[in-house]
């Protein structure tokens, strides 16, 4: 295959890893659309699974051309408070709600109710469960989501160049590995330090998925990059490493990332 089929083909495969490590993890809003309910109105709405402490980005939003009301019953998570109540308010066309901005690692739970001439009700039939982290300069978030694309980008390549039977260029496997350690291992604790105030949960420290997730792709690398390096028989290691590496990316992203424990006021990982 050309060169550049074979670069295309790494993208389409990498932008695929990207939209299902979003669209999977914790962190991604439950949306839904043309939900028939209270009535006759038709409205779409977005729930906050993830927001910025501080700010009033952390926003539920209901759709509707018809005017509702509706309120929001949410409590601390994990914790047996009682649930209170907020009133959202209904101005052009959006029914909203403002959740209060919790510390970093801090999670809410809350539930969704809309008033219609039919009666009351709740858009899903479980709490959601929101996580609050500190805002991250883009200075630093830009270059880590960039690095890590392009890690998983030159990880593909190389594992299609494999496949079709052609030798790796030398320099492109030390290139992924170099993508590896500034995106998951400089700017990635960087970022988690910005967000929840520690920079490193993973092994030996903590249970974090994400760092100990990084972390088994290093050392799933270092074998190849040592082969190429040795100009010795490579192949079978980097289809070991794409492998695990795959693994990895299927795996959503922030499972079990850090939550902050309010009955010991202290942020913990690995739920």
């Amino acid at each position: 295959m050309k060169k550049s089929l074979l670069w295309a083909l790494s993208f389409l495969i990498t932008a695929g890893f990207a939209v299902f490590q979003r669209a999977t993890g914790p962190t991604y809003p439950v949306k839904a659309s043309h939900v028939q309910a209270a009535g006759a109105e038709l409205f779409t709405y977005r729930l906050p699974r993830s927001c910025t402490t501080n700010t009033k980005d952390c926003v539920v939003k209901v759709k509707s051309e018809n005017r509702l009301d509706g309120y929001l019953l949410w409590r601390r998570y994990k914790t047996s408070s009682e649930l209170e109540r907020l009133p959202m308010v209904y101005n052009n066309g959006w029914l909203l709600g403002w959740l209060p901005s919790q510390p970093p690692a801090g999670k809410l739970e809350y539930r969704v109710f809309i008033k219609g001439p039919a009666g009351e009700t709740e858009l899903t039939k479980a709490p959601v469960v929101t996580r609050f982290k500190g805002a991250v300069p883009a200075w630093i978030l830009v270059p880590h989501i960039a690095l890590m694309f392009l890690f998983m980008l030159f990880s593909v390549r190389i594992f299609l160049t494999a496949a079709f039977g052609a030798p790796p260029v030398k320099h492109s496997v030390p290139a992924t590995v170099t993508f590896l350690l500034l995106g998951g291992f400089a700017f990635g604790p960087a970022t988690q330090y910005y967000a929840f105030g520690q920079a490193w949960t993973g092994f030996p420290f903590g249970y974090d998925l994400t760092d100990n997730k990084t972390l088994l792709m290093l050392v799933a690398w270092l074998p190849p990059l040592w082969a190429v390096w040795k100009e010795r028989p490579a192949r079978f290691w980097l289809n070991l490493a794409f492998v695990v590496t795959a693994a990895v990316y299927f795996v959503p992203h922030s499972l079990f990332g850090s939550e902050l424990d309010y009955k010991k006021g202290e942020v913990v990982t690995g739920r």
